[in-house]
């Protein structure tokens, strides 16, 4: 008997998309064995179907509202980031597919994403949107579910971290970026990555997460990095996002400091992240890797899209079994 089909659709082929895509078509056979089913990427939104993509040229559509709507596809993976991102996101759910997303700003900016995450809806899943490779929501979630977490602190932006690096050992910041777009570290306009707003998302998810109580990007309290680049030669300076639980008040901020040697957090350096995450039984958890780039965080979407894909073979068997 044939294996089970789950049928994919990609909204997004650019440097994140592209890689996933490659890792999913090179891993298919490994990631068929584990599954126990063949993932079939069978549709991909991009903006312009002219350009060539790591992709069947006849699965590329430029209609990414259709491949959300689709009820053929089993599996959303969205990787665009876009602005329709969350709309996307609650169109596939809404018809009951299973989604991954790497769009953080989707998920920390809407409260019915951020319930999912509260709910352990295994119908959402967003590792890719937090610290790419590091696989911390997934702890969370999963791991560290039935602890007390007190605190959470990380470098959570790779773009920032990278140019004050480079800041570090006598870059301009001119030449830093152009070496980061280069790199694919960050986009055309860094301001998300300078401002804060990036990071200040990521932590809103981690909260959701770790709390079980929403927590949208707009309640952290964020100052950028632009303060601190004229002095950023003179120590290790980060942009650190906390976060801290006090009975029902959850506090979040996002801010530059200046780490001492011994913090876990300066051990970030080029585009790693590092998370420390404090907990009642655990005790003080670290957790550091790549956080930006298309390999980093294809790893996180494939991660996910295993898991997605095993929740939409449950739909899948019940539905041939009613």
């Amino acid at each position: 008997m044939a294996p089970p089909i789950v049928r994919l659709g990609l909204i997004g082929c650019g440097t994140v998309g592209s890689a996933f895509a490659e890792q999913l078509l090179l891993r298919e056979p490994l990631l068929a064995r584990q599954l126990g089913a063949r993932l079939h990427l069978a549709r991909v939104a991009v903006r312009d179907t002219t350009r060539q993509r790591p992709v069947p040229r006849t699965a590329l559509t430029d209609d990414a509202a259709d491949i959300a709507s689709d009820p053929d596809i089993d599996v959303v993976i969205e990787a665009s980031g876009a602005s329709q991102a969350a709309e996307w996101l609650r169109s596939a759910l809404g018809r009951g597919a299973t989604v991954v997303t790497a769009s953080k700003q989707a998920v920390a900016r809407t409260p019915a994403l951020l319930e999912r995450l509260v709910r352990r809806d295994q119908r959402l899943w967003c590792e890719g949107a937090v610290a790419a490779g590091v696989p911390v929501v997934r702890a969370l979630r999963e791991s560290l579910a039935g602890e007390e977490v007190h605190s959470i602190r990380g470098v959570l932006n790779g773009t920032s971290t990278f140019l004050l690096t480079r800041l570090e050992a006598g870059s301009t910041l001119d030449a830093a970026l152009a070496d980061a777009r280069s790199l694919g570290y960050t986009e055309a306009d860094p301001t998300a990555d300078l401002d804060g707003s990036d990071a200040a998302a990521k932590i809103a998810i981690l909260c959701t997460v770790a709390w079980r109580t929403p927590v949208l990007a707009d309640h952290v309290t964020v100052t950028g990095i632009a303060g601190v680049l004229p002095v950023a030669r003179e120590g290790r300076w980060r942009l650190v996002a906390t976060a801290t639980r006090d009975g029902d008040h959850i506090r979040a901020t996002v801010r530059p400091e200046r780490l001492e040697a011994g913090d876990p957090l300066a051990s970030a350096h080029g585009v790693v992240n590092v998370v420390e995450v404090k907990a009642a039984l655990a005790g003080a958890l670290t957790w550091s890797g790549a956080g930006a780039g298309g390999a980093a965080t294809a790893s996180a979407l494939v991660g996910d899209t295993l898991s997605a894909a095993r929740q939409a073979l449950r739909r899948l068997r019940a539905k041939a079994a009613a």
